[in-house]
């Protein structure tokens, strides 16, 4: 086959590059400034693979796509690979201070006490296991724990203990 110069394989390359770049963009939901990049990236690699250009084997068009898809695979590996690379744990969340938590416990107490035993038991029960242990280990029906749940919610409620007890202050 006749050899072939660069300089005429080249327009055939950048319009190669630039359809796959295109193309690459859109399915990949880049940015369009995205794009040059990419159609850079592939001229270059397809310049730096030129040495090995065998006209006899291939066509410059089948040569230069066959290194551009290479190419484009180990970019998108590459950008995969990034979403799984380690980051910054978010900062953890100490919780209440031991001075809310206190108060918690007295304010607890303070809820539970006038509630009759079974409701008190099924309370400990609940905080130390789910709704199928406690029913378990109390002898009861689930149903059953639902129900002094719902009481216990409402007598916690009553008692200005809600979901934002620890927040803006902690206590009431």
């Amino acid at each position: 086959m006749v050899d072939l110069a660069l300089d005429q394989a080249l327009p055939v390359v950048q319009d190669l590059a630039g359809r796959k770049a295109n193309a690459f963009v859109r399915r990949c939901g880049l940015g369009a400034d995205e794009r040059e990049d990419v159609q850079s990236q592939l001229v270059l690699t397809f310049l730096v693979r030129w040495p090995k250009f065998d006209g006899e084997k291939a066509s410059v068009r089948t040569f230069a796509s066959r290194v551009m898809d290479k190419k484009l695979t180990s970019i998108l590996r590459y950008r995969l690979a990034e979403g799984r690379r380690p980051q910054d744990l978010p900062a953890r969340d100490p919780g209440p201070n031991p001075a809310y938590i206190r108060h918690f416990r007295i304010d607890l107490e303070r809820v539970l006490a006038p509630l009759p035993a079974p409701i008190q038991a099924t309370a400990v029960a609940l905080s130390m296991a789910s709704t199928v242990e406690a029913a378990e280990a109390l002898g009861c029906s689930r149903q059953m724990i639902s129900r002094r749940k719902q009481q216990i919610r409402e007598a916690f409620l009553s008692a200005g203990v809600g979901p934002n007890y620890f927040m803006a202050g902690g206590t009431r």
